[in-house]
C-alpha cells in the first residue's frame, strides 16, 4: 500500500529584489517561502533512503536560487513560477503549493506580513483531436509537436488514427481522428488557452459551427475536474455519445475513468456500440 505525504518547508528566509516599485528591485527584502508538496513516501519511509525521496535541502537551494535569478513584479507571478520551477525539477512531486511571504511590504499600516499562495499539480488529461481539410496528418503531426514542445507539458501520447464519416451536418469532408494523453502542469484552463494557440497556428477558422476545419482539439476529460458552465466545460458533454471519440480513446487509456459517469472509457465505448469491441 501506498504513503501518500508531504514534505513541508515553513518560512524559508531568503533575501531578493522583488515588487513593483523602483526601490524594490534594487534594495533587497525578506522574502519567507513555504511549500507544501506531495509524494509517495513509500519507499522512503520503509528503506529509510535519502535517494527515494526528495532532499528538503535542494529544494530549499533551489527556491533561493528562483528569488535570487530573475526580479518579479508581483509576488502572484512569483509563487506561481516558482510552484512550476519545483514541479519541473523535481518530477517525484504530485502537487506544490507555494506560499510567498513579504514580511516588510513597502505599505501603510499595522500588519504582520502580505503573502500570496499558488498551487502547481501534475494532471493527465485526454484530447480528442481531428482534422478534415488540407493535409490532415500534417496537421495533427504539428499539434502533436507544439503541444510536446510546450515547457508544462511533461508528455503526450497518440493513438492510432482513424477515418471518420463528417459529423454535425455541417462538415462535408472525411476526418482524421485521434485521441491524446497529456500530462500537464497546466490547469484546465491553461490547456485550453494552449490548444486554442495550436489550432491558430495550424490555420484553424471559426466560420461555421460543426463544419470542416483544419484542426480541432478538445479537452475530453481533466483529471477528475468536473464543470457544467463556461467556456470549458468538463468533462466534454458529448463524448460519451461519439464513437469517433470513444474509440481511439479506448485504444489509448480503456481504464482512464469518466469523472461524472465513474466508467471506464472501454465500457462507455461498448454501451454505445454493444458489437464494437471495448479495446480496439
Amino acid at each position: 500500500m501506498s504513503v501518500n505525504g508531504s514534505i513541508l518547508i515553513r518560512d524559508y528566509e531568503v533575501t531578493a529584489c522583488h515588487g513593483v516599485n523602483p526601490e524594490e528591485k534594487t534594495d533587497a527584502q525578506r522574502f519567507l517561502v513555504s511549500a507544501v508538496l506531495d509524494l509517495d513516501l513509500t519507499q522512503a519511509a520503509e528503506c529509510d533512503d535519502i535517494d527515494k525521496t526528495v532532499s528538503y535541502a535542494a529544494v530549499c537551494k533551489l527556491i533561493k536560487a528562483f528569488l535570487c535569478r530573475e526580479s518579479k513584479n508581483l509576488l502572484e507571478c512569483l509563487a506561481l513560477s516558482l510552484a512550476r520551477e519545483i514541479m519541473l525539477s523535481f518530477p517525484a512531486f504530485a502537487r506544490a503549493e507555494v506560499t510567498v511571504d513579504k514580511p516588510d511590504a513597502p505599505m501603510k499600516g499595522v500588519f504582520r506580513s502580505v503573502a500570496v499562495r499558488a498551487e502547481v499539480r501534475r494532471t493527465t488529461a485526454y484530447l480528442g483531436m481531428g482534422s478534415s481539410i488540407g493535409d490532415r496528418d500534417a496537421y495533427m503531426d504539428k499539434a502533436v509537436r507544439l503541444l510536446s514542445e510546450d515547457r508544462l507539458v511533461l508528455s503526450v501520447r497518440e493513438s492510432r488514427r482513424i477515418r471518420t464519416a463528417p459529423y454535425g451536418g455541417a462538415a462535408q469532408n472525411e476526418f482524421l481522428n485521434s485521441a491524446l494523453q497529456v500530462v500537464t502542469l497546466h490547469d484546465a484552463d491553461g490547456l485550453l488557452r494552449l490548444i486554442r494557440r495550436i489550432e491558430n497556428e495550424c490555420d484553424r477558422t471559426r466560420d461555421l459551427h460543426w463544419g470542416d476545419r483544419t484542426l480541432d482539439l478538445d479537452i475530453l476529460i481533466f483529471g477528475n475536474e468536473t464543470r457544467g458552465e463556461g467556456d470549458l466545460i468538463l468533462p466534454h458533454p458529448e463524448m460519451t455519445k461519439r464513437e469517433f471519440v470513444l474509440a481511439p480513446l479506448a485504444e489509448l487509456a480503456p481504464n482512464a475513468i469518466h469523472p461524472l459517469t465513474r466508467q471506464r472509457v472501454s465500457s462507455l465505448l461498448a454501451a454505445l456500440y454493444p458489437s464494437t469491441p471495448s479495446t480496439p
